[in-house]
This record gives structure tokens, sequence and C-alpha cells, in this order.
């Protein structure tokens, strides 16, 4: 049995992710920042920021284990107005959301096992107009174009599907929803009348990298609770 890399083990989603596939996986959790003491479990830890791609490359190299899975629970969060969002923002934005996904997959892809998975994580900005998301969103619309594309291409051996989540409490998201009052305002915005939670994303990130979803692939899932879909008032 091959491993499963969690990129960005060391966020909200990325933590759910590793204590629901501890148990059963070959887990090899990969983190920009040093990793927090509640990650736990004797598991390969990394400190990499695949934005580095020299030190990536070298990563990628010393894997000598098949890969089964990947989830990469990593992104960024940049609002601002289109009138003030440079050329050089948009490619920042692009790197961090995209083009790192793009260069650590296009290495180690050979790497991986048959009936192995990947998870990207999108957002409903890419599916659903937003103020202030131009930049955000055409990073995040691009992963959902690359995600249906390698599940044509890889498919049957590879499978590729995306999540798109709405706002959740998560440490990107904390200079948004750290005011408590905000987050309950947002939150009842949605359907479902609150915020998501990284187990809420994990959940399902966990379920799609595993064997129990072998028959899904190239398909995004708008978990938002309800926000892109349903009008409630």
């Amino acid at each position: 049995m091959g491993k499963i890399l969690v990129i960005g083990a060391n966020g909200s989603v990325g933590k759910s992710c590793v204590n629901n596939l501890k148990d059963d996986n070959d887990l090899v959790l990969i983190s920009r920042s040093e990793f927090d003491s509640d990650v736990e479990g004797n598991f390969e830890k990394n400190v990499l920021d695949i934005n580095d791609y020299t030190n990536t490359e070298s990563f990628i190299k010393s894997i000598n284990y098949e890969i089964s899975g990947i989830i990469f629970a990593i992104g960024s969060i940049n609002l601002k107005p289109f009138s003030s969002t440079s050329v050089d923002d948009f490619k920042k934005i692009m790197d961090d959301n995209f083009y790192n996904i793009v260069h650590f997959l296009n290495h180690c892809i050979i790497k991986m096992s048959d009936s192995s998975s990947v998870v990207f994580f999108s957002s409903i900005a890419a599916v659903r107009g937003f103020k202030n998301h131009t930049a955000i969103s055409s990073a995040k619309s691009a992963l959902i174009g690359l995600s249906n594309s390698l599940a044509a291409d890889y498919a049957p051996k590879i499978r590729f599907n995306t999540i798109s989540p709405s706002l959740s409490f998560s440490k990107m998201s904390n200079f948004m929803v750290s005011n408590e009052k905000v987050a309950e305002g947002i939150g009842k915005l949605h359907p479902m009348s609150r915020l998501g939670t990284g187990d809420d994303i994990g959940n399902l990130a966990s379920f799609l990298v595993s064997k129990k979803s072998s028959w899904i692939t190239g398909q995004n899932f708008q978990l938002d609770g309800g926000r892109s879909t349903l009008i409630t008032k």
C-alpha cells in the first residue's frame, strides 16, 4: 500500500484529515511552518513550503515509495477590489493557489500508484460571484479546470476531485472570523446558519482520498452550507 501525502497538515482541514486517516493509512505530513503540538502520531513530518521549487524537487526526488493519495489542504485568502489588484497580486495568488500545485504534481505524478486519488481545494467564489474576489476566484477556478482535465488524462489510474468550501474557521481565515459577531453574521448568510469547520471539510476530503470513493472522479463538491445553491430568506 502506498502513502498518503497531506499537504497543509498543520491547518484545521489538514489536522482533520490526519485524524480521520491515521488508523488505516501510512501518512506523510507536509507543512510550510513548524507543526503544532497537537499534530501527533508516528508519521513522517516535513516542514516544506511547496512555493519553494528547489526544495520541493529535492523532497520529491527523495520519495522512495508509491503515493496512493495527495490532499492539497492549502491556499490563501486575498480580498481586494479589482481596481487596486495589480498583475503582481494576481501572479502571487496564482503561485500560492495554483502553480505550486501544478509544479508539485508535475514532478511526483510518476510516483503515484494505481487506484490513487488527489484532492484539491477550490472555493465557493469560483462558482458564485462575490465582490472583491477577482484574484482568488480566478486562481481557484483554474484549479477546478486543472482537476477536471487531469481526471480525464489519468483515468482510471488516478482520481482527481475538488472541494469548493465557503468560509470556515481556520488559521487562514482568522483575520475575518476571530471577531465572534462578524463570524456569526457571515454564518447567517448560509442556509445552515453557521460557518464551516475543519472537520466539515476534512471529513469529505478524507472520504475522497480513500478507496470508499473509488467511483468518484472529475467532480467539484460545493461544500458551503447551501450558500451557492439555496435561497432561504
